[in-house]
């Protein structure tokens, strides 16, 4: 049974308990959300290099683009509004 679990060093298992976590934050509002669903999706992506499956690669690789955009956009929405500087 162990040898199945560990097949791919349990980075799919890292993977998994990641991805699980970031979505939990997401859930939660938080941005750090963001940066543990790239961290996860990079492990994803080298378990797709060790299990031969390039859809898992170009999925994840899609993924990590959407997690950095969707932090951008929660930044932008977050960030003081800026001043002119006529208003100061």
């Amino acid at each position: 049974m162990w040898e199945v679990i560990s097949k791919y060093y349990c980075i799919d298992w890292i993977a998994l308990v990641l991805n699980a976590v970031a979505i939990f934050l997401l859930g939660k509002k938080r941005k750090a959300g963001w940066s543990l669903g790239v961290v996860a999706n990079i492990f994803w992506i080298v378990f797709g290099i060790l299990a031969h499956s390039v859809a898992t690669m170009v999925a994840c690789s899609i993924f990590v683009a959407l997690n950095v955009k969707g932090w951008w956009n929660w930044s932008k929405e977050q960030a003081p509004p800026q001043q002119d500087a006529g208003d100061a």
